[in-house]
């Protein structure tokens, strides 16, 4: 007898998805945690001297050691997709009046086709994920609620992750100004040490989640505001 293909269980699967909502450039995860991603530009270190090396390493080294809060270091790494590129190229030639520069183009457009074609040009990004994580009383025995604390504080039981505790307007303001400080704070330190960095958006941190957990569907889709 032939063994019947099990159901995907949608419900296991929004289960590992810890995320509840995004909102004012900030993720709201379902345990009522805030989290703030900041993009931090890359820096090729084999093109510094020796010293610049050893001051940015050293910056770094400070900038970490002086946070009184954990960040979470995230780098995605993305095989390149130029085809977009190269079709807007394309459908400008029909317009090219000049030969040499037509011709020029053609050249160009097909080198880089080969290019890509025998080497991977791989698109990296570095990000900084600020928390700021309350403390949360669900309503229980007094044992339960300290259990539950200590759970939650070291991360030991993933229902940490599935709960779905909904704040108030209030509350979400009153943590998110909270979250507000330390964004700041790391932004201001990342660049004080050179390092260039930007708030990731909420209309950059959807497509972003999206190809987290879809990474051969990716999406680079600018939201509108209605979006």
């Amino acid at each position: 007898m032939n063994k019947q293909s099990r159901p995907i269980n949608n419900k296991s699967t929004q289960y590992l998805v810890p995320i509840n909502e995004i909102r004012n450039n900030v993720i709201v995860l379902k345990n009522s945690a805030l989290r703030s991603i900041i993009e931090v530009d890359g820096v090729n270190m084999d093109l510094l001297e020796n010293e610049a090396q050893e001051n940015l390493l050293s910056n770094w080294q400070s900038f970490l050691n002086n946070l009184d809060f954990s960040v979470q270091i995230l780098v995605t790494s993305r095989k390149t997709n130029i085809e977009d590129y190269l079709t807007n190229i394309e459908n400008l030639l029909p317009n090219t009046e000049e030969e040499m520069l037509l011709a020029q183009a053609n050249d160009y457009i097909n080198f880089v086709r080969d290019f890509v074609s025998n080497n991977q040009i791989i698109d990296k990004k570095y990000y900084v994920v600020v928390p700021y994580d309350p403390v949360v009383f669900k309503k229980s025995a007094l044992g339960g609620q300290i259990k539950d604390l200590l759970f939650g504080l070291f991360n030991l039981n993933r229902e940490a992750f599935s709960q779905d505790i909904i704040l108030s307007e209030n509350e979400f303001q009153k943590h998110y100004q909270q979250l507000i400080l330390r964004q700041e704070n790391v932004m201001a330190q990342l660049q004080r040490i050179g390092l260039d960095a930007k708030l990731v958006t909420t209309n950059e941190i959807i497509p972003l989640i999206h190809n987290m957990y879809n990474p051969d569907v990716a999406i680079k889709t600018a939201l509108s505001k209605d979006n």
